[in-house]
């Protein structure tokens, strides 16, 4: 599996998983709100732990292609 294949499959897995700890879909997790970008800096900063070698821009810009409803 490449490594952007692996980071994205990541991001989405621990989007589900911030989404279901709230109890909300994942649309509305992170929708453009200050508690979207606190959803989403959850996924970044897991994803930091996880791909600590990845470039935190590379995370960013995964993290807005794939987490912006």
């Amino acid at each position: 599996m490449n490594p952007t294949t692996s980071l994205r499959s990541n991001a989405i897995h621990l989007a589900r998983g911030v989404a279901a700890a709230r109890g909300e879909h994942l649309c509305m997790t992170f929708a453009d709100s200050l508690s979207g970008d606190i959803a989403r800096l959850q996924v970044w900063r897991r994803l930091r732990r996880l791909f600590p070698l990845a470039p935190p821009e590379v995370l960013e810009v995964l993290i807005e292609e794939v987490l912006t409803p």
